[in-house]
């Protein structure tokens, strides 16, 4: 019996959860599904027991969503999908696997949806579920989902790992606004820096920066605070300021010219990104096809473009 059976009375109450959080009317629910109001309102009451959390706020109208309810509703719309997708293309006579992957925001908007069009053209049969992931520690066994990276040394005692790339940091900025210092950026710690502090995720930030090559290690204003790498690296190829760029997601910023490196350092920190599926369910097909798609594109890049993804002035933390 699958696990998900004890947490679910029946296959139908998903139909009525996600018909009454889509019509936000248990009402509206009932006439959708065939069945009277009540019948609704007891499935939920007993779902809602079953899950020892509630799925609605009675009290309004329309019926608002709990935030379990919302999340809920959310993976359950996106089950059905899946499966309606599964059941239409098998009829049709034609296969198609799915791979669920997440990454954060950074990385699939600056490195892999650049990409993506080379998977596709490469993989016809194979569809990408994406989700953005703001959480290092996410379950991946209990979410889903097959492929996702983490930060670290590639020892994690319920993931399976392989390096993707090794981490390098260094300053960015836009050429123009490096321009207007007259081509030198001098002292970082007196420059217009571009900070960001993501809530979940603790990451190497600007005061470990003037830190490691400077010592300096007081006070750093914080005058633009972004809650991601994407918003302060977006930020700096406008010409706002300077930004912390790691090698792999600035790459196609500085090759187009929207990015430059301020000063001659870069810093290895010693981890790498990796990726990673859980140990607990053997990875699918379409997902190793897709893990080896993005091995092969980052050696691709690292091979192309040696120097920017090496560290200078053997500065190692």
């Amino acid at each position: 019996m699958h696990a998900l059976r004890n947490h679910i009375p029946s296959a139908n109450v998903l139909f009525t959860f996600e018909a009454a959080a889509r019509r936000r009317s248990f009402t509206a629910a009932a006439e959708e599904l065939n069945v009277s109001q009540p019948a609704v309102s007891k499935m939920i009451r007993q779902f809602e027991a079953s899950l020892g959390f509630k799925l609605f706020h009675r009290d309004t109208r329309p019926l608002e969503l709990t935030a379990e309810g919302k999340r809920l509703f959310v993976d359950v719309e996106r089950s059905f999908d899946l499966l309606n997708a599964s059941i239409m293309a098998m009829r049709q006579g034609v296969r198609r696997d799915t791979v669920r992957v997440a990454f954060s925001a950074s990385f699939l908007q600056l490195w892999l949806l650049p990409r993506l069009a080379d998977f596709t053209e490469t993989h016809p049969g194979i569809d990408l579920a994406i989700l953005e992931s703001s959480h290092d520690d996410i379950d991946l066994y209990a979410e889903g989902i097959e492929v996702s990276a983490r930060l670290g040394d590639g020892n994690w005692a319920d993931l399976a790992a392989q390096e993707l790339v090794p981490e390098v940091i260094f300053p960015v900025a836009h050429p123009g606004f490096i321009a207007k210092t007259g081509g030198h950026i001098g002292d970082l710690a007196r420059a217009r820096l571009l900070h960001f502090r993501e809530k979940h995720r603790v990451r190497f930030g600007w005061r470990d920066w003037l830190s490691a090559t400077d010592g300096a290690a007081g006070r750093v204003e914080e005058a633009v605070v972004f809650s991601d790498a994407l918003g302060s690296l977006g930020a700096a190829s406008l010409g706002h300021g300077v930004a912390l760029g790691w090698s792999h997601l600035v790459l196609d910023q500085v090759l187009a010219g929207n990015l430059q490196q301020v000063g001659p350092r870069r810093l290895a920190t010693g981890k790498s990104i990796w990726l990673v599926s859980s140990r607990r369910k053997s990875q699918s097909p379409a997902a190793e096809a897709f893990v080896q798609w993005v091995l092969r594109r980052m050696g691709q890049d690292r091979a192309a473009h040696p120097g920017i993804f090496l560290p200078q002035d053997n500065l190692k933390l």
